[in-house]
């Protein structure tokens, strides 16, 4: 399977016509279907089904489109980051950062004094869940991320050092109920839905929490959705309760609202990095970080 095969899919997929998608590649109509075919042998799985008048995709067809529209913003940021390379022949640093942290003035000024000191270096910047982001720091297409620190105890081969204390909060909506509290106690919390991560990243900054649910006689009800972005949907728009820190409503200002919790968790934002990784923009990236 390459890049060109997943694209003429990708366009025959979208116009579920092959002249007009063929028209838009600037290629033949029996070359688009060959690779179609192509395609569809190698996967051994018909991805279109043509018994109607009108191309429609067959199942397979549609889990296909989405995955590879998916994939293939991050493939093309990727092509471009290293054609910048090749045009630039600067030295490269890539960041990530766990996507349900906001930042912060302590990581930003580190970001920030690096690019007005290292002219010669290329930085980009990217967002993951921890998993990936772990992942690519021991890959090493990221050379350092900023995550929390209660996920150290799954990693392996990397330093770190403390940025700035966090603690969570319970991030509600400024419409939700109990918004004019200044604190939310457990049994405040009976018929109430919390929504968490689906791939269990930070579910322990709501474990205690739901264990004290328990305990006060009431399970809450726990809906998952797959990013921080829908997490906070469901908190603005349908009443749900979050669990994160309180910078978190930076991009939702005076649409959701934090407040203490009882059980009061503290943690680190911190700044990881694999310690074998050679990169020599990264021993200078670290150089800006606080002490």
């Amino acid at each position: 399977m390459n890049f060109t095969r997943i694209e003429y899919f990708l366009a025959a997929a979208k116009f579920l016509n092959f002249t007009k998608a063929a028209n838009v590649l600037y290629i033949s109509q029996p070359s688009l279907s060959k690779q179609i075919a192509l395609l569809e042998d190698e996967l051994d799985l018909p991805l279109f089904d043509r018994s109607s008048r009108a191309l429609q995709l067959t199942p397979a067809g549609k889990q296909l489109c989405n995955e590879f529209s998916r994939l293939m913003p991050e493939i093309d940021s990727i092509t471009e980051k290293v054609k910048r390379m090749k045009e630039t022949q600067k030295e490269s640093l890539f960041l990530g950062c766990v996507e349900s942290i906001y930042l912060g003035e302590a990581a930003a000024k580190a970001i920030r004094g690096f690019s007005a000191k290292s002219k010669n270096v290329e930085t980009f910047i990217e967002r993951h869940g921890f998993e990936m982001l772990h992942s690519k720091i021991i890959d090493e297409s990221l050379d350092a991320a900023f995550t929390i620190s209660s996920q150290i105890g799954k990693m392996k081969d990397i330093d770190y050092v403390p940025i700035e204390e966090r603690r969570r909060y319970y991030i509600i909506s400024a419409e939700h109920r109990l918004a004019s509290r200044d604190k939310i106690e457990i049994e405040d919390l009976r018929g109430e839905t919390f929504v968490l991560h689906s791939r269990s990243n930070f579910d322990h900054l709501a474990g205690d929490v739901i264990g004290a649910c328990e305990e006060a006689g009431f399970t809450p009800k726990v809906i998952y959705a797959p990013n921080t972005d829908t997490i906070l949907d469901y908190i603005e728009l349908t009443g749900c309760i979050g669990f994160f820190d309180k910078s978190i409503i930076e991009t939702r200002l005076g649409r959701l609202k934090y407040i203490s919790t009882e059980m009061e968790i503290k943690f680190d934002l911190i700044c990881i990095w694999k310690n074998t990784n050679k990169n020599p923009a990264l021993r200078k990236f670290l150089k800006c970080l606080p002490a």
